[in-house]
């Protein structure tokens, strides 16, 4: 199946020359020698959209010859990320593609990290979903818990590595009163869903995006006792409508809405996990040249190349006014940014050990 879906964006690349997009002249002297950042190799989810959009965007941009792509030797952006906010002017002649991780680098203190993303102004966005699945006798706990069952039941999730998107579970778990277990290696959610099925861990984060078939298909064959806990994102593009969100997990694990700094910092981790890609330019750029861009991300996503890659891994496209909102959900405020170093202190060295969350 991953050979179909790389023979798919190769196919896909093929169209983008017939540009379906609307033309947006560029004022004179106003943009020249565009340069698009990526945080990531040609391969990344930035790297793939950025040579299937260099194209339409060109021409949407009003350029005379087509942007310069930029990739990145990591996979990450954080690289890609601190030279854009270090040396990039706000002319609008440099924008940076960013994946989430680039957002939960930085959320988690990642030492790395020398940019601040709450400063950038989005233009584009993409979206994806996470469902967290585990064994049923932990789902069992979240409406049980005030009995005390299975309060101390350690939880082994599949994670890529522990500050990874899997972050979202293991904070959302912790949130929900389990005692989460960090497991590395499985870096897609097929592996992790292996892992599940063998019964090597307790818990999965699964996305769409990194399946090799249909998410309902997956939720209809989960290996026996297992159920999804609760999903993030939208569910929309699919049947799953069963799946509670978090918020209805956590009523019905704790019987009242979840609050607090910890709360609010799961949320942008959250919010991180689920952006696939994000387009953005500097700060203090002028508004005319933000406009001028937002209106060409905007014409380049209703280009039909782009259109079937992002239907394709399932991602949801936000432009124009739409953009700005996904962006500012991933920047929390200093009590949540506080509590969530906290708890990563802590908890960091436990997990090393293969110990379970410690609850601040």
């Amino acid at each position: 199946m991953r050979l179909t879906r790389r023979a798919a964006l190769k196919g896909l690349a093929a169209l983008t020359g017939a540009a379906s997009s609307t033309h947006i002249p560029a004022r004179a002297g106003t943009l020249a020698d565009v340069k698009l950042l990526l945080g990531g190799t040609l391969a990344s989810t930035p790297g793939q959209f950025a040579e299937l959009a260099s194209g339409p965007l060109s021409h949407a941009l009003g350029l005379e010859a087509p942007l310069e792509l930029t990739p990145d030797i990591g996979q990450d952006g954080v690289r890609a990320a601190n030279l854009f906010d270090a040396n990039s002017a706000p002319d609008g002649n440099t924008a940076l593609a960013l994946p989430g991780a680039t957002l939960l680098a930085s959320l988690t203190g990642d030492s790395r990290v020398h940019y601040d993303f709450g400063r950038w102004i989005p233009v584009l966005v993409a979206s994806t979903t996470t469902v967290v699945i585990a064994r049923a006798e932990l789902h069992k706990t979240l409406r049980s818990r005030l009995t005390g069952f299975f309060h101390d039941h350690p939880v082994r999730l599949a994670v890529s590595h522990i500050d990874g998107p899997e972050l979202n579970a293991l904070m959302g778990l912790s949130l929900l009163g389990l005692r989460p277990i960090p497991v590395s290696g499985y870096v897609d959610s097929s592996n992790a869903l292996s892992a599940l099925h063998e019964g090597t861990v307790d818990a999965v984060q699964i996305s769409p995006y990194t399946l090799d078939r249909p998410l309902d298909d997956v939720l209809a064959n989960l290996p026996e006792g297992t159920s999804a806990i609760y999903y993030t994102g939208d569910l929309t593009d699919t049947h799953s409508t069963t799946i509670p969100n978090f918020l209805e997990a956590y009523q019905q694990a704790r019987h009242r809405a979840p609050e607090g700094p910890f709360y609010h910092a799961w949320q942008a981790v959250s919010a991180a996990a689920d952006t696939a890609m994000a387009i953005a330019l500097p700060m203090l750029t002028p508004p005319e040249i933000i406009t001028q861009w937002s209106h060409a991300c905007a014409a380049t996503s209703a280009d039909t190349g782009v259109r079937r890659w992002a239907d394709l891994h399932h991602f949801k496209l936000a432009t124009d006014e739409n953009a700005a909102p996904f962006l500012s959900r991933t920047v929390p405020d200093l009590g949540a940014t506080l509590a969530l170093r906290r708890w990563l202190a802590v908890n960091i060295p436990r997990w090393r050990e293969g110990q379970e969350t410690r609850h601040l």
